[in-house]
């Protein structure tokens, strides 16, 4: 049997002791932390750190966030960490007891399945998020818990998992809750989860790396953009998607300027 078509390679102990559960939320919480820290850092040691010219012409912000600004989101992406090691242990818990539709046998529902079943995450995890995003905005939701993300204004890399521990949870529980329903492989889950946090580090960079042209072209005007997202930090009404633009379409909460300021993000600037 294939390395990777069998349950130990994933959960090698028994979820259901609570001194086996508290060590696997340590350890994925470290993988998670970890997972953050190194690849945000790449970004920033790129971005902020290694100044370049294509990126001086890419960047969003007027003023880049400062160290302040920085060492606030890496103090709550660490919080958010745990909430999202816990729920991830859920999720093997969930395969344990065969509550889960996670299966082992990587062609069992056809390698077309395999390939696309991650978009199909993303699509739902799409919707969950602006549902719950639009909720996260009204005044009392605002006030108690996403305050803590939209502190910053002009978000660094490390903003990605700066939430409030009740706004990670919401954040947390929609994968765990997915697999109850939807066959998912672990690599699948695994790659997912890479994506998504290399998404959140993307979005929240603070310059534009989509090639220009993309905001307007038949895929790349569906997908969020760094530009996309930092107009939600900065307008706050609009722009509530994940990975996708298709319910701030569909619903109305699209910027009527994001083509525009797209478009001023990735044009060459030459100097005068």
């Amino acid at each position: 049997m294939n390395h990777f078509e069998k349950f130990e390679s994933y959960v090698p102990f028994d979820l259901l002791i609570p001194k086996n559960f508290a060590i696997a939320v340590a350890a994925i919480t470290s993988v998670v932390l970890f997972r953050y820290l190194a690849t945000t850092f790449m970004f920033y040691l790129v971005f902020y750190r290694r100044r370049w010219s294509w990126s001086e012409t890419r960047q969003i912000y007027p003023k880049l966030p400062d160290k302040k600004i920085q060492l606030y989101e890496i103090k709550w992406s660490s919080v958010s960490s745990i909430i999202f090691g816990f729920a991830g242990v859920l999720m093997g818990v969930f395969w344990q007891l065969g509550w889960s539709k996670i299966y082992l046998k990587l062609d069992q529902y056809g390698w077309l399945y395999l390939l696309l079943s991650g978009f199909l995450v993303s699509v739902l995890h799409d919707f969950y998020f602006y549902v719950t995003h639009r909720w996260l905005h009204t005044p009392w939701a605002y006030k108690r818990f996403h305050a803590v993300h939209h502190a910053s204004l002009h978000p660094s890399p490390w903003a990605s998992f700066s939430f409030h521990p009740i706004e990670s949870l919401i954040e947390a529980i929609p994968l765990p809750l997915i697999t109850l329903f939807l066959p998912l492989h672990p690599l699948v889950i695994i790659a997912y989860l890479t994506m998504a946090t290399l998404s959140a580090i993307i979005n929240h960079l603070g310059f534009e790396v989509m090639p220009a042209g993309a905001g307007k072209n038949i895929f790349g005007k569906w997908l969020i953009s760094g530009t996309h997202h930092a107009g939600h930090h900065r307008f706050y009404k609009y722009n509530f998607g994940l990975f996708y633009t298709f319910w701030d379409h569909i619903l109305g909460t699209q910027h009527p300027e994001y083509e525009k300021q797209f478009q001023q993000n990735t044009e060459v600037k030459l100097e005068s």
